[in-house]
């Protein structure tokens, strides 16, 4: 449907772009453009809704339409002044085949199927050339559903780092940003050299001409921030009503918390990485670790978190169970590779009778693991909750009553550890919000998809489980015991629930360690050197999928 860019098009050339109207006479493109009627539509307005029946087709002047599956608020396409939608209605009585919706208040030239049926009533060669036209073209439905939102306009509060943000998203977007302070709005000066970053000055806007402002500018580049000013002001207002997103760079101002037409902020911390966070967001680059579980197999994630520490390469996110739940809660909050180290030292007193508050009779578990949550979790992370992470992190656990994937992102972060690593048998299932918890590797070994729903464009994943024969090392012409026969159960579930999680994945770093039980911690060096090991070899890979440009909408 984009066929046209410029915004100084007369009609008549607007309409020998479209390609039902291609091969007709500059006479007949008059006739059809003296039926045309002007109509303006505000931001939202619903032009028709996929299914109804279609009676028009609209030209745009000014402003910018998104095309959409009804019942997604992803755009499948995005169109500004120059092109036009509802072609084939004109000459077929057909159901809309997608939702359109104006996105930047927008001026349109409608033709309607019964003035047209009236036109070639009087001029039946314009019908003819049409049909000649429609049946050398293949009209089909797409059902492709966008897996991104596309952002184009983002309103500012936080003047002060609009350029340092404009830069980010140029760095992300691997595209020129326009940055478009409104009236009263202070910003930083643009660094000499600095060719990423588009100042765009204009005292004179007003509501009216923002919205055509802005519709020639998505034109052009692909961002564009607007910079609000400190107080309200009905062009701020309808900046953030014109605007994809508003990003608030410290704490937002009351009147823009209080405003009715902030459906959602974005609230970030005014430092580099906060900056570079949230353009990876705006421009669908937001990256998640998934961390799978494994018990002590998954000590070769630390080597693969020392990697992505050491090499910078950006996490905005973590998913974990089990085993990862333990160490991207480290990871999230802020420890570096040494602090992690000599933690796992103090693991493997984990195994010392003294720390096992043994349940007696074991009605529902070996132990009731109060001890080690306080011990091994709630004191080295001195009891902090989901909050006062530096990285969102999302925690995998199973309710053993209902078989339900239960995802923590809030409370203390030591009792999502606890039951997501709760081993069933050995430990006894935790109570928590009013659930019975166990192993988070029961229902989602590499939580993959938990990013992929919170909204990751790219996911980097470690996985240490693979199927039985080559992930347990214990011996093999004599009896388990029951700390064995557990964890071969569990790794046998997991080896087969995974593989549903790897078409979601970007980057898979896959481990083939082994340990003779989930509380092996013989080998913590080899495993952790292992990690790092792997890690590096898929360096190349990581750094492609980040840096490549985002897919276009």
């Amino acid at each position: 449907m984009r066929l046209c860019r410029s915004a100084s098009l007369s009609l008549i050339d607007i309409l020998r772009s479209i390609p039902l109207f291609k091969n007709l006479s500059d006479e007949d493109l008059s006739l059809i453009a003296g039926r045309l009627r002007k109509e303006e539509h505000p931001k939202g307005t619903i032009l028709f809704r996929e299914g109804d029946r279609g009676t028009s087709m609209y030209l745009i002047e000014s402003g910018q339409l998104a095309v959409m599956e009804e019942g997604s608020d992803q755009p499948i396409a995005v169109m500004g002044p120059g092109n036009f939608v509802g072609d084939i209605s004109l000459l077929l009585a057909e159901p809309r085949t997608a939702t359109v919706q104006v996105t930047i208040d927008a001026q349109l030239w409608l033709l309607d199927k019964k003035d047209f049926d009236a036109l070639i009533d009087t001029r039946p060669s314009i019908a003819l050339e049409m049909m000649r036209e429609l049946s050398r073209r293949l009209v089909t439905t797409t059902h492709r559903k966008r897996q991104m939102v596309t952002r184009r306009i983002t309103a500012l509060s936080g003047a002060h780092r609009s350029v340092e943000l404009s830069e980010a998203i140029h760095v992300h977007l691997k595209s020129p940003v326009a940055l478009l302070p409104l009236p009263h709005a202070k910003t930083g000066l643009i660094p000499p050299g600095k060719t990423g970053v588009l100042f765009l000055k204009d005292d004179a806007l007003t509501e009216a001409s923002l919205a055509e402002q802005l519709s020639r500018q998505v034109e052009v580049y692909k961002h564009v921030v607007l910079v609000l000013p400190d107080d309200p002001d009905p062009l701020a207002k309808k900046a953030i009503d014109l605007a994809d997103t508003v990003v608030c760079i410290g704490d937002p101002p009351p009147w823009l918390v209080e405003d009715d037409h902030v459906d959602e902020l974005w609230i970030t911390t005014d430092s580099e990485e906060g900056l570079h966070r949230i353009a990876r967001r705006l421009t669908n680059r937001t990256v998640g670790l998934a961390l799978s579980s494994g018990g002590s197999r998954g000590l070769a994630h630390v080597g693969v978190l020392k990697v992505l520490q050491e090499e910078n390469i950006p996490v905005d996110m973590i998913a974990g169970s089990s085993a990862g739940a333990l160490f991207g809660a480290f990871f999230a909050a802020g420890w570096d590779f040494e602090q992690m180290r000599a933690y796992i030292d103090y693991l493997k007193t984990l195994t010392r009778p003294s720390n096992w508050d043994f349940k007696i009779p074991p009605t529902t578990g070996v132990v009731r693991g109060r001890r080690a949550r306080d011990r091994y979790l709630a004191r080295p992370l001195n009891d902090c909750s989901f909050e006062e992470l530096q990285i969102p992190l999302y925690i995998v656990a199973a309710d053993i009553l209902t078989g339900e994937e239960v995802v923590f992102d809030s409370g203390p972060v030591a009792d999502a550890i606890r039951a997501s690593a709760s081993i069933p048998i050995l430990g006894e299932p935790w109570h928590y919000g009013g659930r019975y918890l166990i192993d988070g590797g029961v229902v989602n070994p590499l939580p993959a998809s938990v990013l992929r729903e919170r909204g990751a464009n790219i996911v980097i994943a470690s996985n240490v489980v693979q199927p039985l024969r080559e992930s347990y090392s214990g011996p093999r012409d004599k009896m388990p015991h029951i700390g064995q026969i557990i964890f071969n159960i569990i790794s046998a579930m997991e080896a087969e629930m995974i593989k549903k999680q790897l078409p979601l994945i970007d980057v898979l770093i896959h481990h083939g360690v082994s340990a003779r039980s989930t509380l092996d911690f013989a080998q913590t060096d080899r495993l952790i050197r292992h990690g790092e090991e792997i890690a590096r070899r898929m360096l190349p890979a990581i750094r492609e999928a980040i840096e490549s440009p985002p897919e276009e909408a």
